[in-house]
């Protein structure tokens, strides 16, 4: 070895370069094939973490879709059909939703009724496939690839069944989602250049192109063989390699997407990758090695046989430079392993493995950050999901986060509520800063029950929650608000409910016991009456006996009244007989049952229950107002619970007569008209007093729980509200008021002939 180097430094630094010049050239092809299955094997990992991203955002779509449906499904006008609400409650949506061209509501035909975008009124969407999947699987449902007929935008309809407050179906409610949103949706994402982004209708027509430059239109099929192939691929997922006419090598991801995992999917995503477009950049650069390598080789040679040492020192110069690719952030720089002498070899050694490591750890905090990422925006859709309105803090107390709820509360979009503080994003949380405070100092939940807070002029009660969170070091709140007024009104209900019963079951007891001694005093008064009978023998014998006859004792109790007093003491006994009859059955517990009942009848024994109530507190009499009946003679029978029925008419005639009582005009007589009709296949009922009759403020809320206008103490605020349960959940029919100030009050009451399964 010493004898082959024993020659000039020329010739020793030739020989050097040529002996490594081939092998370099032989590692660089080994690199080059070795790069390219690295970028193989990077495109793919990519294709399907960006796969699993759209994946990820389609369902978060859905999501949000869903649950904005089913906030819609139960907003008052859509449940009560107030089809103008409706239109202005979905224009406003419209407004704070940018990604929907239209929100709508049909009936059961398929007729639209209500629409943010009023050229969208009078459609008929009977033919469409959200509205036929809706209506027949009363579930949220998805369209396909469609052209909206009022905005002419590209969408997709999603759409969720209706039911009226009695739980029959009336229609759907949808929205229609602009297609055109994805790209700014899709903008925000790390998709590499070279990728090709599209979404398909479950009939393979194309609803999205990313990047739209170049792209295919709308609307039009996938091609039909890859179709075909993605249609029958057994997993929803999938990775393959697809050539073109002309031989065009691609790698095609997709990811099928279904509503529920029972149900055939509504669209797929496609990720498709031009192998030449995806490796160009590592083939170029190890292009550029080769040449570069070559150009040093060639250098080297010139320098080696001219300049020997300054041969060496660009070998070094060569380390520089790698070790500035590598500072400006390029991991794949490496030095030439094969160049300069041995520390020279030993430092690029060093540099290579340096530039390894720094790569195997820039893959993996890439890696991280993606499942960092997917983690943070399934946590975000849990939160926006939630029913409860949560506010989450930092250590200094300020808004980091508010949920949909949340801001819905507080009317204000999150860029505005982030960083301030809480009582400036909710005012009701001013007055509870100190349990908030608590809770961070003792490191213990702190709750608030029934916090009464008025929204759009009602009165809500809310549950709050606080929350502190110790983790790492840093310190936080979360605060969360759920409303509880349903629950709480429901509760006060079933209260009022089991005291009305107990109220029942005592009347029923007395009654029991009032008949006893009442049977004994119309007995007795029977008994004396025929006693004092001319007509019957033994009482002739009697009076002989006693020296007189029969007609002078009956002359003398007839003159002195006593046969007039008896019979009114059996008069007034089976008055009494029959009040306790009425309480009675009145008490007695109602049953699911219904049978077929005269409605004309059903309203009497209601006036006769209603005649008894007699009251010095309640200061009104109702056997001084005149009750006027205009019944309908041609009724049929209607299929309801006799009692029910008797308990919200005894409760129309009472509230009637309280009203009239607070009316004092000497001039005017109190006066309840009562009238039964027909109504095609409904028997209507209407009770109408002449007292002083409603404002419109009130009439809006008579059917409230707990709303009443009468004094503490004379009303509970649950009669009409019951009332309304009975006649329409119970029967399903309706019951409303007509009322001006001034002119009385009506109720009318439609009950269908055939009753309610």
């Amino acid at each position: 070895m010493k004898a082959f180097f024993s020659g000039s430094v020329h010739k020793n630094l030739t020989t050097l370069v040529l002996l490594v010049a081939l092998p370099a050239m032989a590692l660089g092809a080994y690199l080059m094939f070795e790069s390219r299955r690295d970028a193989e094997n990077l495109a793919r990992q990519d294709t399907r973490s960006l796969l699993h991203t759209l994946s990820s955002m389609q369902t978060g779509i859905v999501s949000e879709a869903n649950v904005l449906l089913m906030t819609l499904e139960h907003l008052p006008e859509v449940e009560a059909g107030d089809r103008s609400a409706c239109n202005q409650r979905f224009t406003v949506l419209l407004g704070d939703h940018p990604e929907l061209s239209n929100i709508f509501l049909t009936d059961a035909t398929g007729n639209v009724v209500a629409s943010g975008l009023p050229a969208f009124l009078g459609k008929d969407l009977s033919d469409r496939l959200y509205f036929k999947e809706a209506m027949a699987t009363r579930n949220f449902s998805a369209g396909v690839y469609n052209v909206g007929r009022a905005s002419g935008l590209p969408i997709l309809v999603f759409a969720l069944p209706v039911t009226d407050a009695a739980g029959l179906y009336t229609g759907v409610v949808g929205e229609s989602y602009k297609l055109e949103h994805y790209h700014q949706v899709l903008d925000k994402l790390d998709i590499p250049p070279q990728a090709r982004v599209g979404l398909f209708d479950r009939n393979g027509l194309r609803m999205l192109a990313y990047p739209s430059r170049s792209a295919p239109p709308l609307g039009e099929p996938l091609a039909p063989d890859l179709w075909k192939r993605i249609v029958e691929a057994a997993p929803d997922e999938g990775l393959f390699e697809e050539r073109r006419q002309g031989g065009t090598r691609m790698l095609v991801a997709y990811a099928r997407l279904r509503l529920r995992p029972e149900e055939p999917p509504y669209a797929t995503f496609v990720v498709s990758m031009d192998w030449q477009e995806a490796f160009r950049e590592a083939r170029d650069r190890l292009t550029r090695s080769m040449a570069l390598m070559a150009l040093v080789v060639v250098l080297t040679l010139f320098l080696a046989r001219r300049m020997g040492r300054v041969a060496i020192l660009a070998g070094l110069d060569s380390l520089m430079a790698v070790a500035d690719r590598l500072g400006k952030g390029d991991l794949t720089a490496r030095a030439e392993a094969g160049a300069g002498g041995l520390e020279i070899r030993r430092l690029a050694a060093t540099f290579n493995d340096m530039a390894q490591g720094l790569q195997t750890r820039d893959t993996a905090l890439r890696q991280q950050d993606r499942e960092l990422a997917r983690t943070r925006n399934l946590l975000g859709n849990i939160l926006e999901s939630m029913p409860s309105a949560i506010i989450a803090l930092d250590e200094q107390g300020l808004v980091t986060h508010c949920n949909a709820n949340a801001q819905a509360l507080c009317a204000l979009s999150p860029e505005q509520a982030m960083g301030r503080k809480p009582a400036d994003v909710l005012p009701l949380l001013a007055a509870h800063l100190e349990t908030l405070q608590q809770a961070l100092r003792q490191r213990q939940v702190r709750r608030v029950e029934h916090e009464r807070v008025r929204l759009d002029g009602v009165e809500h009660l809310f549950d709050l929650q606080f929350y502190p969170l110790v983790a790492n070091g840093v310190n936080g709140a979360v605060i969360r608000l759920d409303d509880v007024t349903e629950r709480e009104r429901l509760r006060e209900m079933m209260i009022q409910s089991e005291k009305m019963a107990s109220v029942g079951g005592l009347a029923a007891g007395m009654a029991h016991e009032i008949n006893n001694p009442l049977s004994s005093i119309l007995q007795a008064a029977q008994v004396c009456l025929m006693q004092c009978d001319p007509a019957i023998e033994s009482n002739r014998k009697a009076a002989e006996e006693c020296a007189c006859t029969i007609e002078a004792v009956r002359c003398y109790i007839e003159r002195r009244r006593i046969v007039k007093f008896l019979e009114g003491i059996r008069d007034a006994g089976k008055r009494a007989a029959q009040i306790v009859s009425s309480m009675l059955e009145f008490s007695r517990k109602s049953e699911s049952r219904r049978a077929p009942a005269n409605v004309n009848a059903v309203v009497d024994h209601a006036l006769a229950l209603a005649a008894t109530d007699y009251d010095l507190k309640k200061k009104y009499d109702f056997k001084q107002i005149e009750i006027i009946r205009d019944y309908a003679q041609d009724l049929p029978e209607v299929s309801c619970t006799k009692t029910e029925i008797e308990q919200v008419l005894l409760n129309l005639f009472k509230n009637a007569a309280q009203a009239m009582a607070h009316r004092p005009d000497p001039g005017h007589r109190p006066a309840i008209t009562v009238r039964t009709r027909r109504e095609e296949e409904r028997v209507r009922i209407e009770v109408r007093d002449n007292g002083p009759g409603m404002e419109e403020q009130v009439r809006a809320r008579i059917f409230e729980p707990f709303f009443t206008t009468k004094e503490p103490g004379e009303g509970t605020g649950l009669g009409l509200s019951v009332s309304y349960f009975i006649i329409v959940t119970n029967h399903g029919g309706t019951i409303r008021a007509e009322s001006q100030p001034g002119q009385g009050a009506a109720f009318l009451i439609e009950l269908p002939l055939g009753g309610r399964a």
